[in-house]
Order: C-alpha cells, then structure tokens, then sequence
C-alpha cells in the first residue's frame, strides 16, 4: 500500500476485476471497510487521480459503485445514466478520458436487477406506451436489447432485458476505437455485471456468479 492507504495499482485488468469481486463481497457480506474516504485521503488527491477502473453503471438512487464495491476517494471513475447505457457521445468520451488520460485498466458497464429504465423500454416495446418529455429518449437505446430478449417468457423478459442491455453496452465499447485498441494490447479488459438489489451481489459476466 502507498501512504494513503491505498492498495497498490492493480498490475493487469483482471487484477482490477479481482478487486471489485472482493470489494463486493465485503459490501455483501456486512464487512465493508469503507477505505480511504477520510479526510487524508481527499487531501492527497486533489491535484492528481488514477481510477484504476472505470463504471458505467445506472443512475438509479440504490446503485453506488463506491458503496457496492467497497472503494474510496480516486479509485473508481464513475459515469452514471439511467439505464446504464453508452448511446451518447459524452457518455463514451467519459469513458475513453478514464482509459487514454487516467489510465484505467478495466472498463465495467453495471447493470442491476430490477431496472426501471429497462422496464420502461419494455413498455415502449411490447404496448406501445408514450413516454412522457426526454424520457423516451433515455429508453431508446434498451429497445433494441429488449427485442433480442423477447423469447424469453412473460416473467423473465425483465431479467433477460436487463442481462441483453449489459452485453449489447459491453460490446459497444469494445469496439469503441480508444478502447478496442488497448483491449487488443492486453492492457484493458471491457466486462459487465449486474447487481442485485437484494442480495447486494454483483454477478459478473465471465466472471464465477457471486
């Protein structure tokens, strides 16, 4: 660890996902240390930052990174929408500033059970519902993921949306240029999870289920 306490950079992207897999567990488990969110922390940051991963994950009330993954001040570079998804260019120049100027090796687009945005792009989807002021837009770019789901049954549809919406957004920054090349390298790893909100585990895809 440095001086503020800090874990010492992960040296490969998996190391980074192994660090938010233990992180979890910990917030999961009841056991969270809550790290480096003191005021010694926040003064040895201020001029510089080096998140070791970039989230974007959705921008509901009960989704916090830091909180989810047991992280303090610096280590996370959290882009936040609701539905988690990565349609908007200041969405994806967010993400590529984390990985080309911050240096972050692990890029994790989080999903979570039970997603309104999701519902609501299956609403528009399966009846046709208006969806009142920009609303609509922010659903848009899950419509095509709720259609690659619609096989799945009535009461799974929402799960398989939300799982579709994960892979369709990890795939999209894939080839995201800035990220695809780096991906390529070795040096980044672009992955996706889903966090339950009862359980407060997050289930990585590729990744043993929590």
């Amino acid at each position: 660890m440095d001086r503020s306490g800090a874990p010492e950079f992960p040296e490969s992207p998996d190391a980074a996902l192994a660090r938010l897999v233990e992180g979890n567990e910990r917030f999961r488990e009841g056991r969270a240390r809550k790290p480096r969110q003191g005021t010694v922390r926040r003064m040895q940051i201020v001029e510089d930052q080096q998140p070791f991963a970039a989230i974007l994950a959705c921008a509901d009330s009960r989704v916090s990174p830091e909180v989810v993954f047991d992280q303090g001040l610096g280590d996370l570079f959290v882009v936040r929408v609701a539905g988690n998804t990565a349609a908007d260019p200041v969405v994806v120049g967010s993400l590529e500033f984390a990985v080309e100027v911050l240096g972050s090796v692990l890029v994790l687009v989080l999903g979570h059970s039970d997603c309104g945005a999701v519902r609501g792009a299956i609403d528009v989807a399966t009846k046709g519902v208006a969806l009142p002021g920009d609303i609509d837009a922010v659903v848009a770019p899950i419509v095509p993921a709720v259609e690659r789901a619609r096989g799945a049954s009535e009461g799974t549809l929402l799960d398989a949306a939300i799982a579709a919406n994960v892979e369709a957004v990890v795939a999209s920054l894939g080839a995201v240029p800035v990220i695809a090349e780096r991906v390529v390298a070795g040096s980044l790893k672009v992955a996706g999870g889903e966090y339950d909100l009862a359980s407060g585990a997050v289930n990585f895809v590729g990744w043993p289920a929590a």
